[in-house]
């Protein structure tokens, strides 16, 4: 893996569990360690233009009151949708 791909990884597992809401940091955090060492070029570019979306604007879209954001129309943001909070589940 180029070293540059390396340290954008460790940036998106950095900002997946730094986000601000802890509902976000744990949906994102847990996703993050999910898929991260799987992901090519496309993939990690995909998740920071994911982390990007406000936390606001991904709980209204996952809760059901808000629109799907743009950058969250993509196989990652299919899996974060699908993922379900649970405070009793071990990070």
């Amino acid at each position: 893996m180029p070293d540059d791909l390396a340290m954008r990884k460790r940036r998106i597992l950095f900002r997946a569990n730094h986000r601000g809401m802890k509902e976000t940091d744990m949906l994102f955090g847990r996703l993050a360690r999910e898929v991260l060492d799987d992901l090519d070029e496309a993939g990690v570019a995909a998740f920071e233009r994911l982390l990007d979306v406000p936390d606001q604007e991904i709980i209204a879209w996952i809760s059901g009151h808000g629109p799907q954001p743009q950058a969250a129309r993509c196989a990652l943001g299919r899996r974060l949708a699908a993922m379900r909070f649970d405070a009793r589940r071990p990070e």
